[in-house]
């Protein structure tokens, strides 16, 4: 649910930035954006790519690995996959198809008392294409917020290597520290970090969500990001660390617009990180009554 506040909001139309000059290389130039913030696309080599098996869904034997990178002058702020109360997200397009890009896990922002979730000062959010050697034409809107918030749309230029694999290039080292952020998608869960339950107590409307996760060492840091649906936003969660030491009950609160919500038979979406760099990102049938 995007309940945005009663602040100057922009929405007049997307600003554009202008079509870069195509590169022979592994980014695209900076965009400046109002001067609010910076963006450009660079790429991965194909060695980046198999070293993240967990964390990326293979597309084709024609995929490339890039990242929308973004740096943000002070106090702004960008947006996650769920913005939570206000914001809209990064979204990613090529051939007008909207990417399914990888989102390192999210900051807590707090925007005039609404909870947000997103990224500030600098951010690199991975995506595959299937593409051969040439010109790559993609586009992306994203919302920054400070005092005001405002949205855009910028369109980029990416000419690829010929076929085959590339070596390691500069942009290399960019793509992996974010991908590292990235929450584990499958495989085997890092450090030992799993959810073991997902359950709901209470009455239709007045619900909450349990969650119960372990890990290879004290969850005290840990945090626990919840998805349903763009009506109904989970609170940051209330957590209690178990006697066993490393295992914490988490429990959210649940604000809807839906009236009278149920959580019986729902799915909801668990992006979980312990504290220590790890994270994992899973989806939960929750039971029946």
């Amino acid at each position: 649910m995007r309940l945005f506040v009663s602040i100057t909001l922009l929405l007049s139309g997307f600003f554009v930035g202008g079509a870069p000059s195509v590169l022979a290389d592994s980014t695209t130039p900076w965009q400046d954006h109002q001067g609010m913030l910076s963006t450009r696309i660079i790429a991965a080599s194909n060695d980046v790519a198999a070293a993240f098996g967990d964390v990326l869904d293979p597309i084709g034997e024609r995929s490339v690995l890039l990242a929308w990178e973004a740096k943000l002058e002070d106090g702004w702020k960008t947006y996650w996959r769920s913005p939570g109360e206000a914001g809209l997200p990064v979204n990613i397009y090529h051939g007008g198809k909207k990417l399914d890009i990888l989102y390192p896990v999210p900051e807590r922002f707090e925007l005039f008392g609404l909870e947000t979730y997103g990224y500030s000062k600098q951010v690199a959010i991975p995506f595959q294409i299937e593409a051969s050697q040439g010109t790559v034409a993609l586009s992306a809107d994203f919302m920054v917020c400070k005092e005001i918030c405002v949205p855009f749309k910028a369109e980029y230029q990416l000419t690829l290597d010929a076929e085959g694999d590339r070596g390691t290039i500069v942009t290399d080292t960019r793509v992996k520290t974010w991908l590292a952020r990235v929450p584990k998608r499958f495989g085997e869960s890092p450090d030992g970090l799993a959810i073991k339950s997902v359950s709901y107590a209470g009455k239709p409307g007045y619900q909450n969500l349990v969650v119960e996760a372990t890990a290879a060492h004290p969850l005290t840091k840990a945090d626990l990001l919840v998805e349903l649906d763009e009506t109904t936003q989970f609170h940051a969660p209330t957590m209690r660390i178990l006697p066993d030491g490393q295992s914490a009950r988490f429990v959210l609160d649940i604000m809807s617009t839906q009236k009278g919500l149920d959580l019986s038979g729902k799915t909801v979406r668990l992006t979980m990180s312990d504290g220590r760099g790890n994270a994992i990102d899973r989806f939960f049938n929750l039971p029946s009554r």
